[in-house]
Parts: structure tokens; sequence; C-alpha cells
């Protein structure tokens, strides 16, 4: 997809249509991080928009250096969200995308309460674990995506990524939740 995204960025630089090719492909992923950090759909739109709209704007400085366009777009969006936080001097607590659904059954309800252990332990670190723990494990970037988002090195971000798991699964012993935590579930 690489290759792909190379080809798209560099037609897009003199045919915009490419460009709402790679704004086809990752405009849900995008969003869907927009919601998780903003809390709000209507923001979440907002953050998304501009996304989008900084990038065509810039396109056309945009050197390929063999990284992810994705990344380049997370970056984006997350320095937007943060911005967009700012100006509006409130910070709301973070959830999760897309509730499971009720269900009678017992297998549901225990997913359901786990989801709720996992936000209600999240709600309790700081933004800046949060956002690393989202991206690796709900957006499932890779290391190097996720360094190349939040602008660190891969080890650093490893160093990083450990602490936050550490503190998280604190939070999730003192909720009673006990074992090792697959994100897969969640």
């Amino acid at each position: 997809m690489l290759d792909n995204d190379q080809t798209l960025i560099e037609q897009a630089k003199s045919d915009p249509q490419a460009f709402a090719r790679l704004y086809d492909r990752y405009v849900d992923r995008i969003y869907r991080y927009a919601y998780r950090q903003t809390g709000d759909e209507a923001l979440a739109q907002d953050v998304t928009a501009v996304t989008f709209e900084r990038a065509l704007h810039h396109l056309k400085r945009y050197e390929w250096r063999g990284q992810s366009v994705l990344a380049w777009l997370y970056r984006i969006a997350r320095n937007e969200a943060i911005s967009q936080q700012r100006k509006r001097k409130w910070l709301t607590p973070w959830r999760l995308a897309g509730q499971t659904e009720t269900r009678a059954t017992e297998t549901a309800v225990l997913r359901h309460q786990r989801h709720e252990s996992l936000h209600h332990a999240l709600a309790h670190l700081s933004a800046k674990d949060r956002e690393i723990i989202s991206l690796r494990f709900f957006e499932e970037l890779s290391g190097e995506e996720v360094a190349q988002v939040l602008g660190c090195s891969p080890n650093t971000l490893y160093v990083r990524l450990h602490r936050a798991l550490r503190r998280l699964q604190n939070q999730l012993e003192a909720l009673g939740v006990t074992g090792e935590v697959n994100y897969e579930q969640f």
C-alpha cells in the first residue's frame, strides 16, 4: 500500500482526483481517531475535514521518504485535535467508539464489563498515555507509525508505551480486573 500511496501522492500533486482516492482510503480511520481524541462527533468531523484540507494544501511540499502517508495524516489530525481542544478550553473524557450491542448472553455481559473497565481505567490515565495506547492498539498503527505521529524515535515510543501499559494494568487491577489484558477483546 505504501507504493500505491507514493504513486497517489505524486499524482495528487498535479491531479486532485488522485488525492480523492487517498481521502477515500483513509477518511474513516482519521475520523475514528479524531472521535476518540475529542469524544464529540461534530468536533471529530471538523478535525477530519481540516486534516484533509491541510494535507491537500501542503501536498506540493510533501516529500516521500518511505514513511507512511497515514502517519502523516494522523499527525495532522493529532495537532488539529489538540488545537481545537485548546481553543475550546475544555477536555472531554476519552471514549471508546462503537459500544457493544446489548445481548442476553453471559459472554456479551462480560465483554461489556471489560469495555467499561477499560474505559474507566483509560479515563484515569494521562492524555499522553491514552493517546499512545489508542494509536498503537485501537488505531492499529505500527510502532514506527506511532513514533512518526508523536514525533519521537521508535525506542522512545516503546519505553513510553511500556510505561503507559503498566499504568493501565495498574488501573485495571485497582478495578479488580486481573490477568493479562488482550486488547483485541476490547
